[in-house]
């Protein structure tokens, strides 16, 4: 059994190993894939993240949400380890928060019950939906508060069959996990 923090430390550096081309290209399968999910298409208030340098890219995904009319909530980190989504727009300003991610400011804080979809960020998963995140627990916390899908998006390297980690507790299980890099060029 492998550590988390082992798992997580490999999934990065996979995430690492990626070109600009190659990530543009995970951009536009993370758009192509998950808008053509019938549980996207049917949603309005669409929880997403913004993605951090290592992350698979979420902007495409944000700005075509937006450009839809449906209503974009990210998330904004409150003390004792909580957090909300709060809704988003073109115009909203973000600041960087002491971990290092950008939230935004302003915009309405939504309540979990409003919202249709969560695209849930993470580092390595299970086919059948065990999550790996980034260790502070956030969204294992909030995400029991949430009827909607909860879908994540990944590489093949950062996909497992099986958990090679510890299962807790307190993990959250995700509808979904989309691989991305079936159909990328690999050069």
């Amino acid at each position: 059994m492998t550590t988390k923090q082992i798992v997580r430390e490999q999934a990065l550096a996979n995430l690492a190993d990626f070109s600009d081309k190659q990530r543009a290209q995970f951009m536009q399968q993370t758009v192509a894939k998950i808008t053509a999910l019938p549980a996207w298409q049917a949603a309005q208030v669409i929880a997403l993240t913004l993605s951090q340098e290592k992350e698979l890219p979420t902007d495409l995904l944000i700005q075509t949400a937006l450009l839809q009319h449906k209503t974009v909530v990210l998330p904004r980190v409150l003390p004792k380890k909580q957090m909300v989504f709060m809704t988003t727009t073109q115009d909203t300003s973000y600041e960087k928060h002491k971990f290092g991610m950008l939230e935004p400011v302003g915009g309405r804080v939504v309540t979990p019950s409003e919202i249709d979809f969560v695209l849930v960020p993470g580092l390595a998963f299970t086919t059948d939906g065990q999550r790996i995140g980034f260790g502070g627990g956030y969204y294992d916390r909030w995400l029991p508060q949430v009827a909607a899908p909860k879908i994540a998006v990944s590489i093949t390297a950062n996909v497992f069959s099986q958990p090679t980690w510890p299962i807790e507790t307190t993990d959250q299980i995700l509808d979904q996990v989309i691989v991305l890099d079936e159909e990328i060029d690999n050069e």
